[in-house]
């Protein structure tokens, strides 16, 4: 976890020396409900995400190229036989988005997000075991959200984030992740 941590300070700050115009970082906690879908035994849970957004280029005034990094708690519950258990994916996803935002504050956005699987856990029967052999390493989706910032720094938004590469080594089945976040930001200003 804290290599994960260090990994992820280390593209936060690359991205933040690679752009001498960057005036600000918007620091991102988000509310995640995840899945697997492909397969019918898996199922929803709840996740985490914690992470920094970097405006990269404005483009004109209501439009913008911005680049994100982020830890995110993916994964999903699934039962097999008698069995029930839980995988808990752990991601370092670096979205790239073009924002289109109003002066009244609201913006749509969408892009592509690389993840790289970190750690990947199975637990079931008071056992846990590595899953990291039964996954691919990188997932590839499209996020796209609305949301609102408001006056004070702070901003309010939503993405939906389907998967669109098989996230594991089963060659019977194509599993792809699926994520709805609930986010808030806060931007800090660093001029």
């Amino acid at each position: 976890m804290k290599k994960s941590i260090f990994i992820l300070v280390l593209i936060l700050v690359g991205a933040s020396f690679s752009n001498p115009c960057a005036s600000q970082v918007d620091v991102v906690l988000g509310l995640l409900k995840t899945s697997i879908i492909g397969s019918e035994s898996w199922q929803d849970p709840i996740g985490l995400q914690v992470g920094a957004i970097v405006p990269v280029a404005n483009i004109n005034d209501m439009l913008s190229f911005r680049a994100e990094a982020n830890l995110s708690m993916q994964g999903a519950k699934w039962e097999e036989y008698s069995l029930s258990g839980r995988t808990n994916l752990l991601y370092i996803n670096i979205p790239l988005v073009i924002r289109y935002q109003t002066e009244s504050g609201f913006f749509g956005e969408a892009g592509l997000q690389p993840g790289l699987l970190i750690s990947a856990k199975d637990k079931y029967e008071d056992i846990t075991e590595s899953y990291m052999d039964h996954m691919n390493a990188l997932d590839i989706s499209i996020p796209l959200g609305v949301g609102y910032e408001f006056k004070n720094n702070f901003g309010i938004g939503f993405r939906v984030i389907p998967g669109i590469n098989d996230i594991t080594k089963d060659e019977d089945d194509t599993d792809r992740n699926l994520v709805f976040a609930l986010r808030g930001t806060y931007k800090l200003n660093l001029k």
